[in-house]
């Protein structure tokens, strides 16, 4: 028996064998196709801050799709982080790129949708518990209707800390800072 397969033996007997060389192999794989991954999502993120831009400041639009992905990078290839369900759900638009949107959800999700996604319509998300839609834009205005957290309404206008809603074929008005979808929040 020659050294070569001494040390192999050896080498087997203390758990160093082929097993164990493949189970390290597939780790380094692992590690360089996080480092990989990493590396990609740097240059997405450089790219989205030198070449897209924000038109006319951050806005607000409503999901069109029924079905709308929200991917890591502008284009299909990206990964999908995300699978909104909710037609009509207020989405921050925080930059453009080419037909490809950054935007930001009520829970401070940000991703890349699609355009065709996305409508300009204007809606907004119920946020704080309980709210009564009154007749008009004052605390002590009859109630319309109440509306849970959570519920999307489309927003017709605001004024004065008050903004007038659509909402189950009634329309009244509830406090600004009830709702997402009004303002950008500050940075």
């Amino acid at each position: 028996m020659t050294a070569r397969r001494r040390l192999r033996r050896a080498d087997v007997a203390c758990g160093h064998g082929r097993r164990s060389s493949s189970r390290l192999f597939r780790a380094a794989r692992g590690a360089a196709l996080v480092a990989a991954l990493a590396t990609l999502l740097g240059a997405v993120a450089a790219l989205a801050g030198s070449e897209a831009y924000a038109q006319d400041g951050e806005r607000f639009v409503s999901l069109k799709a029924e079905r709308a992905n929200l991917r890591v990078g502008p284009g299909r290839r990206y990964p999908i982080e995300w699978v909104y369900t909710r037609p009509g759900l207020p989405l921050l638009v925080i930059a453009n790129f080419d037909q490809w949107r950054w935007v930001r959800d009520h829970e401070g999700t940000k991703g890349w949708m699609h355009k065709s996604l996305l409508s300009v319509h204007r809606t907004v998300l119920i946020m704080e518990g309980v709210q009564t839609v009154h007749e008009r834009p004052l605390s002590g205005s009859p109630a319309v209707l109440r509306a849970e957290a959570g519920v999307i309404a489309n927003l017709l206008a605001c004024e004065e800390g008050w903004c007038r809603i659509a909402l189950a074929g009634e329309e009244g008005w509830v406090r600004e800072t009830a709702l997402w979808g009004v303002k950008p929040p500050p940075p």
